[in-house]
């Protein structure tokens, strides 16, 4: 995965106007698009939103079907304007519901609108699954809002009518935001390490070299065989530290 910073700047971008800063944080991480231009790529999306004289709605990122993440926008700083209007809101969504209640332009409402180029069978691919999963975890970061279905929406959850299949047909649209919120959690566990047990080793010196109590290291679940008799361990086996 890589990513490309090709921001725009011809502020063809933002609410209440073009090019006008962020008046509200932020409370939806991220709203997932596919691009209605079947053969255009990450940066030809992003160049056509900033040909001169461009109205048009633009991305804070556009992801090509290799991964590689086009970054458009700055969202910390401006929203995108590519979440159109409410046709018909899934307010079933409370993020969504309290944005339509607020009258406040939805864009304004999300932190990243992130758009995949390119059509296949089966949008997304693999690798944009991961590049979108990646943007959701970063934005986690930037916000600290949570990732749950009311925070990683896709284009369909506000405006139906129009883009009801963007970017998954109903039939499928839940499975694959589950895909995305999934990986995005993930990608914030801290890493599982392990140390093996040599010949002497004791947990409890295991535990101290590591910075933990003897209880706080049979906590994790991987070291539940080691409860019942803690001072019982052997060359070779395997015991979770971090």
């Amino acid at each position: 995965m890589s990513t490309v910073t090709a921001l725009l700047t011809n502020k063809a971008y933002g609410y209440p106007a073009r090019g006008a800063r962020r008046r509200r944080k932020p409370t939806i991480l991220a709203c997932l698009h596919q691009t209605a231009n079947a053969k255009a790529t990450a940066i030809q999306e992003r160049n056509y939103a900033n040909r001169a004289g461009s109205s048009e709605p633009s991305a804070t990122a556009y992801i090509d079907r290799d991964g590689t993440i086009v970054r458009a926008i700055d969202p910390a700083k401006y929203a995108a304007w590519s979440q159109g209007d409410v046709a018909h809101p899934n307010t079933k969504l409370p993020t969504i519901a309290a944005a339509v209640a607020s009258g406040v332009n939805m864009n304004e409402w999300v932190h990243e609108s992130i758009e995949c180029s390119g059509a296949g069978t089966e949008p997304y691919t693999d690798a944009q699954f991961e590049s979108v999963a990646h943007l959701v975890a970063t934005a986690h970061k930037a916000t600290g809002l949570p990732i749950n279905r009311s925070t990683v929406v896709v284009h369909a959850d506000i405006n139906s009518m129009s883009r009801r299949s963007d970017p998954w047909p109903p039939a499928t649209r839940e499975a694959r935001v589950k895909r995305v919120i999934t990986r995005a959690k993930a990608l914030l566990r801290p890493p599982i390490v392990t140390v093996k047990v040599k010949a002497g080793d004791t947990l409890n010196e295991i535990a101290a070299a590591h910075g933990l109590t003897l209880k706080a290291l049979l906590a994790f679940p991987e070291n539940a065989k080691y409860r019942p008799e803690p001072g019982l361990i052997h060359p070779g086996d395997i015991v979770r530290v971090k």
